[in-house]
């Protein structure tokens, strides 16, 4: 099979990615890499299949950037999110709303500052705050996907696979939540939580250096972290209804399988059937949504934020400088247009993948490409 495909770069790449996940794999679970080689196999067509779609390659580049900016983001910044040139300067009108390619010399210490993008109204570097606000938009992601998703995948393959009273029951409270639109709901809690969160997170010193830790954040900014996790909390609670009724439904059709009889048959539990049986076959949709979804919280955060119910200044926030920015529009453009396209680009590229991976995952779809590209070498054989 490995034969029958030219390969470029891309899949050249794909296949040690394979190749050293099996190989870090068979670190934990020995053999697993010669007890697995099918599997191997097709995550590796899989990769190909997406190599040979240029929208799904184009969303994974903008991914991948994003995730850089999220891990290094703050560290490639030039200035911290909380340096105020203004304060160092006796000519405040060289450094407040500068705008992009000017420089400014700082007196007091003895310095020039370059703003490739411009200066906000507190005379900050505008690109640093877009490289320092790239790890608040990725953390409450990455924690929104991953705390919100598997509450609605349990719930729902409980739902589907019990069916009865404790499908009637939890339905009804995931249409209760779903009854109230997204937005609304999570600005109505992101307005009553700050304060709990914030007592909470003050009586745990652990917890509080893990989060601003988490966040790259400096310890004065501990006192506003309240706002920041209250906006994480309530898109956790709006996130998780979607899910269980997605998995719900996948899990109905499923379970009538006859290899679900077979398992129920030899004595299988419920919880083996739902997480080793079921649940590995209605990933792919699951797995689809999610990529989606991350660039939906990522516009939600910055929407949140830009009404004032998320991070507050100093925090570096790309929703945070849009509404700030706005203030000054247009006179002022740079404040509202880079954050803003930066955003855009974001939940391009995840919508892009997500895109991708429908397809590679729909087995006709994935099938098709994969027959263009076997036929489109014997072609070129039979032409040489």
């Amino acid at each position: 099979m490995q034969d029958e495909y030219k390969k470029n770069i891309f899949d050249k790449i794909a296949d040690k990615l394979v190749y050293g996940l099996g190989s870090f794999i068979s670190i934990f679970k020995k053999d697993w890499k010669k007890k697995n080689k099918s599997k191997m196999e097709e995550w590796r067509l899989m990769l190909y299949a997406l190599n040979r779609s240029p929208p799904a390659l184009i969303g994974v580049f903008l991914v991948v950037i994003f995730i850089l900016l999220g891990i290094f983001g703050p560290r490639l910044a030039t200035w911290r999110y909380n340096y105020f040139p203004s304060l160092y300067t006796m000519n405040f009108t060289q450094v407040i709303l500068a705008p992009p390619g000017s420089e400014a010399h700082l007196e007091f210490a003895d310095t020039t500052i370059t703003y490739p993008l411009g200066a906000d109204h507190f005379g900050r570097d505008l690109l640093s705050l877009i490289l320092s606000g790239a790890r608040t938009s990725f953390v409450v992601s990455i924690i929104v996907i991953s705390l919100g998703v598997p509450i609605g995948v349990i719930l729902g393959l409980l739902a589907g696979y019990k069916g009865g009273k404790v499908d009637e029951l939890l339905m009804r409270i995931t249409d209760m939540f779903l009854a109230f639109p997204a937005l609304i709901l999570a600005i109505a809690l992101s307005a009553v939580l700050p304060d709990r969160i914030q007592g909470f997170i003050e009586s745990h010193a652990f917890l509080q250096k893990f989060v601003l830790w988490l966040f790259a954040l400096d310890v004065r900014e501990a006192g506003n972290l309240g706002r920041l996790l209250s906006v994480i909390l309530a898109m956790i609670i709006v996130w998780w209804p979607v899910y269980a009724r997605i998995t719900r439904g996948s899990t109905l059709t499923e379970k009538e399988k006859l290899y679900i009889e077979a398992a129920r048959a030899i004595g299988l539990s419920s919880w083996t059937i739902m997480f080793k049986h079921i649940l590995p076959n209605i990933v792919g949709p699951i797995l689809v949504y999610i990529t989606l979804d991350f660039g939906s919280v990522v516009l939600m955060e910055a929407g949140l934020s830009f009404l004032g119910l998320g991070a507050t200044p100093p925090i570096a926030d790309w929703g945070r400088i849009v509404y700030d920015g706005a203030q000054y529009f247009p006179k002022a453009w740079w404040l509202v247009f880079y954050p803003g396209l930066i955003v855009m680009f974001v939940a391009l590229g995840w919508n892009l993948l997500g895109d991708g991976l429908r397809d590679i995952l729909d087995p006709k779809t994935r099938r098709s490409i994969e027959f263009k590209v076997k036929k489109s070498k014997k072609e070129g054989e039979e032409n040489a």
